[in-house]
């Protein structure tokens, strides 16, 4: 005890920080939480309605991270309204924020994982899918998570309950639909970093520890498969295949709502405002070429494999969301404020007013796309005439 208030005294400046980010989440995430529309909208009430507890998840268990948070919170209050049934969602949107910092911050610097954090938690996007009882926010969690834990297998030390922790929540991840075809195909490109976790394994309860964290999951999972019509929607695949057009259509919509104009749904989003603002849209653009021009590197390919992956499955018309690949652009986006900012400095490498400048103004910039962001998800959109219609409903 005495060592670790030894250690928190010694960095009181980061923990400080660290508490006041965490508060500052908090309140985003659930300021008006219950309030903010007037009621439920239709879909929200069909996703709570969801069965929870053993009995609900033994017979569906497809969507389990998020149906195992909500089997406890409903448990605890049974009687819940608007603002328990929206909190689940809350604390995975905290958890998908969360586990984008840890990731930019281990890909760059704490720098660009504190901008670009402050982008992504007050995205307009995120704070829909994050405040609404529906199933989404699992997509905006599981990418961002998936690269977190398979990134904490490059940990040595004294950190081995990191590895098993990393490949239990990957076994959790198979349970969102889609998701089987993102972790094979991490997996498979990070193959080398797997059997180097295996081989620091140097006893045998070690290894059969490993092995059970990654198979946990699966018994519930293979009852459910072998129900008819389970395997499809699994696989993020719809039950029927549009006709051409309509599939043509459906794949040129993804990349057009994700970079000129958002989807018309009302309960998520307000009108057809692009998902990405003029900042946000610009930094992606930079960190996109970047990637591009470094195509090679096992993280370019990685990114640019789950993004056509996902315009894949998500233009099929399955269940897998649009939100899936929302942190994939703004993990872009960072790689583009750590190019421009690298490029800035290499100008002004000893200038310290020139270097202030340039981070000021990147700073200048993220600020102003918070501030638009924020007031299209607390303001314009509550007041929309679309959105009062839709969110009618009550428990």
């Amino acid at each position: 005890m005495r060592s670790f208030r030894a250690a928190v005294w010694a960095h009181k400046g980061a923990v400080l920080v660290v508490a006041l980010g965490i508060g500052s989440l908090t309140w985003l995430l659930l300021y008006k939480l219950a309030n903010l529309t007037g009621g439920l909208s239709a879909s929200e009430l069909k996703s709570v309605s969801a069965p929870v507890g053993w009995h609900g998840i033994y017979n569906q268990p497809l969507d389990l991270p998020l149906k195992l948070l909500r089997s406890v919170v409903f448990y605890l209050f049974p009687d819940h309204g608007q603002l328990l049934s929206r909190l689940p969602n809350a604390i995975f949107g905290g958890l998908s924020i969360g586990a984008f910092a840890l990731l930019i911050r281990s890909w760059h610097s704490t720098r660009t994982a504190v901008l670009t954090s402050l982008l992504f938690a007050t995205s307009a996007w995120v704070l829909h899918v994050s405040r609404l009882a529906s199933f989404d926010v699992q997509y905006l969690w599981a990418l961002p998570t998936l690269l977190l834990a398979h990134l904490l297998l490059q940990k040595r030390g004294q950190r081995i309950l990191l590895w098993y922790g990393s490949i239990l929540i990957t076994g959790l991840l198979l349970y969102i639909p889609g998701m089987v075809w993102f972790v094979a195909l991490n997996t498979y490109l990070q193959r080398a970093l797997l059997k180097g976790a295996w081989k620091h394994f140097k006893r045998g309860w070690q290894r059969l520890t490993y092995v059970m964290a990654g198979l946990i999951w699966l018994p519930l999972l293979l009852i459910d498969l072998s129900r008819p019509g389970q395997l499809l929607q699994w696989l993020g695949l719809p039950s029927h295949l549009a006709p051409p057009p309509t599939l043509i259509k459906q794949f040129v919509a993804v990349p057009v709502h994700l970079f000129i104009r958002g989807p018309r749904y009302p309960d998520i989003w307000l009108n057809s405002l692009p998902i990405l603002d003029i900042f946000t849209l610009a930094v992606c653009v930079i960190g996109i070429y970047f990637y591009a021009r470094h195509r090679q590197a096992i993280r370019s390919r990685l990114l640019g494999m789950f993004f056509c992956l996902g315009v894949i499955l998500i233009g099929l018309g399955g269940p897998v969301a649009l939100s899936l690949l929302v942190p994939v652009l703004y993990m872009a986006a960072a790689t583009g404020i750590t190019y421009l900012l690298r490029e800035w400095l290499s100008v002004f490498p000893l200038n310290p007013l020139a270097r202030g400048l340039g981070i000021g103004l990147i700073s200048l910039a993220v600020t102003l796309s918070c501030a638009y962001n924020l007031r299209a998800y607390f303001i314009a959109w509550p007041h929309n005439e679309a959105t009062k219609i839709t969110f009618r409903y009550r428990l």
